[in-house]
């Protein structure tokens, strides 16, 4: 018997047939075409620990607008000042629309607090278009807009964009997201996986923000901590939604998992609303999160 006959019999011995076994290109079922590529995960940066005392340090919020529809942007520029932030990811951010009086409001915004600014379109809208923005003081480059599975709902966006910030070994990829409403969480757990898909393979030090629509220990919230770590300590109120006496936790920061991070500060000011000299629920229908983290593994 030759060579090739006996791994055959053994082949068939195991349950497998000769064309599960020869089958290699993307059109058979047991293709690898989808198959994760090496090159993904190669070119990251080499593990590094910090002292905590000599660890890179950044000021971080999430903090969903609403649009401009309770605050003007006059107001939430000096709120975004109060925070004094490195970056702040925003959600609901109209851009020319007539319901906000064709104001670009993440521009408005960049010039009130003198900070850098990037717009992610995620559905035209009345005359203009809606979506997410970051506004940072330190340079912002090489965004990236990733639609979400949205079905016949309102479309969802993934944003990303990379950020120099003074100290740190390389770019911090911030990612920025804003899920759906609906209370079956199947939509949400759709574009969670099209959202992991995306940025497991993006190497370095990332960020995840956003108004996620779920609470913690939903499987939303279970999903995205695959890859994702929730900064806020398991004990701290994180109610955020709404304003005026919060009732739910909806919005969040993440950090990647392959980063560990000491938490200096986490605020939600969700106690009275108040917070810095801002009385934050005549801002926005959402409370922001202000946290400041220092790395302390790469």
């Amino acid at each position: 018997m030759n060579t090739g006959h006996a791994l055959l019999i053994t082949l068939l011995s195991l349950g497998m047939s000769h064309s599960a076994w020869s089958s290699t290109d993307g059109g058979h079922a047991n293709g690898n075409a989808n198959s994760r590529e090496v090159a993904s995960a190669l070119g990251g940066l080499k593990n590094k620990t910090y002292a905590l005392e000599q660890a890179p340090k950044i000021r971080v919020a999430s903090f969903n607008i609403a649009a401009g529809k309770v605050g003007d942007m006059s107001a939430i520029a000096r709120a975004i000042r109060a925070m004094n932030v490195d970056v702040v990811a925003l959600q609901e951010v109209d851009k020319l629309t007539g319901r906000s009086g064709k104001v670009d409001q993440a521009a408005e915004l960049a010039k009130l607090t003198g900070m850098q600014v990037v717009f992610g379109r995620a559905i035209d809208f009345d005359g203009g278009e809606y979506g997410l923005a970051f506004l940072s003081k330190y340079p912002l480059h090489d965004s990236a807009v990733y639609p979400l599975p949205s079905g016949q709902r309102e479309q969802r966006i993934a944003f990303s964009v990379q950020v120099d910030v003074p100290e740190f070994p390389a770019p911090i990829t911030l990612i920025n997201t804003h899920l759906d409403t609906r209370e079956d969480p199947a939509m949400r757990l759709d574009q969670v996986r099209e959202l992991n898909d995306r940025t497991i393979e993006m190497r370095g030090i990332k960020l995840l923000f956003g108004d996620m629509n779920d609470v913690p220990g939903s499987v939303t919230w279970t999903e995205l901590s695959r890859y994702w770590n929730d900064i806020m300590p398991g004990a701290q109120d994180g109610r955020s939604w709404p304003a005026e006496n919060a009732e739910i936790k909806v919005d969040y920061i993440f950090s990647g998992n392959a980063q560990r991070w000491h938490l200096d500060s986490l605020t939600v000011p969700n106690a009275s609303g108040d917070w810095n000299g801002v009385h934050w629920p005549a801002l926005s229908d959402h409370l922001p999160l202000v946290a400041e983290l220092r790395l302390t593994e790469q």
